[in-house]
């Protein structure tokens, strides 16, 4: 239903568009004081001989759209439960309070804060992740650990506990957050896993979206390297998904100026949404901190980040809204205003 209102709306919003390009098209400077499609399409570059306007002025639009709409199919059914800007608030505050976790990594996470953070986004380049076979993929606890034994120098370490904590996190997001959302809010079942992280990235704030996608443009060529030669991923098959992974931060940037269209109802407003998010956050922050303490023997090495052996755990589980309204004053290291922009 969020991709149908996305593309109704940018379908209408492009042949209006179009239509009043058209008509100005003998006019070089009228079109070029126009803003093209707000925020979506660019500004038109450039008029032919005056019969009508550069049919490559919709070359870009037209391909960021079908990219788009290919991100989020692939993204529909398996797609994360933390979205980038959750993720990337945690690190931060992991690396906010480094004097929770053992020196050796504190050390060395703090001299390399970029490959950090991107470690803790890349794991979320398996797109699908829970179709692939177990033993040709990353996103395990197995495969975390390779990546931190190959790991050849403090850039690539910091990238691997990067990479194993968001696996950390993910135990709370795909066995608890998920679940419990898909059977609390059953009028919404029917929203994929990406209307949940959209709604949760949105709680806590764009800014940590754009320091996601930041990281994701720097240069770390030595980190992907890590992270083919250990899931054995051919080049342009990786770079292709981290591609599509970079695509949807964007996606999920757009959600901010547009999130009318991707939140229409508002039945989750009233029922512990907010308050049930920012304590599932503040576990996961909890839970990446307690890892890193205890790499070795963390409690959630026993569990399974993608989350696939609990699908009936909500169903056991007691209502969280009761739970949030009885208990109105549960505070967490995520709730005290520092991580929610309001």
């Amino acid at each position: 239903m969020i991709l149908l209102n996305v593309i109704l709306y940018r379908k209408r919003h492009f042949r209006q568009e179009y239509s009043a390009v058209y008509r100005n098209a003998c006019n070089r400077s009228a079109i070029q004081s126009r803003t093209f499609s707000k925020g979506l399409f660019p500004k038109p570059s450039g008029i032919t001989d005056g019969n009508g306007p550069d049919p490559m002025i919709f070359a870009k639009p037209i391909k960021f759209i079908c990219i788009s709409v290919i991100t989020l199919l692939l993204y529909a059914e398996n797609a994360l439960a933390w979205g980038p800007g959750v993720h990337t608030a945690i690190a931060l505050t992991v690396l906010d309070d480094v004097r929770l976790i053992l020196p050796a990594i504190a050390g060395v996470i703090s001299s390399f804060p970029s490959e950090y953070v991107y470690g803790c986004l890349a794991a979320d380049f398996f797109l699908g992740k829970r179709k692939m076979k177990m033993a040709g993929q990353a996103h395990n606890w197995k495969g975390g650990f390779r990546l931190l034994h190959e790991a050849d120098s403090d850039q690539e370490t910091a990238y691997a506990y990067g990479f194993l904590s968001h696996l950390a996190a993910d135990v709370i997001a795909h066995n608890f957050f998920v679940p419990t959302m898909t059977h609390e809010y059953r009028a919404l079942r029917k929203k994929s896993h990406l209307y949940w992280e959209i709604r949760a990235d949105y709680l806590v704030g764009q800014k940590y979206t754009k320091i996601a996608r930041n990281v994701l443009n720097m240069d770390h060529r030595s980190c992907d390297e890590l992270l083919k030669v250990v899931s054995g991923r051919r080049k342009n098959g990786l770079d292709a998904r981290k591609l599509l992974y970079t695509q949807s931060v964007r996606i999920s940037d757009h959600a901010y100026t547009t999130h009318h269209l991707f939140f229409p109802d508002r039945l989750a407003a009233g029922r512990g949404f907010s308050e049930y998010t920012v304590s599932m956050i503040g576990l996961s922050s909890r839970v990446v901190k307690g890892f890193l303490k205890y790499p070795e023997m963390s409690p959630c090495l026993a569990h399974d980040p993608i989350g696939k052996r609990n699908p009936g755990l909500a169903k056991r589980a007691r209502s969280f809204a009761r739970r949030f309204r009885i208990h109105a004053s549960l505070r967490s290291p995520i709730s005290d205003g520092k991580f929610l922009e309001r």
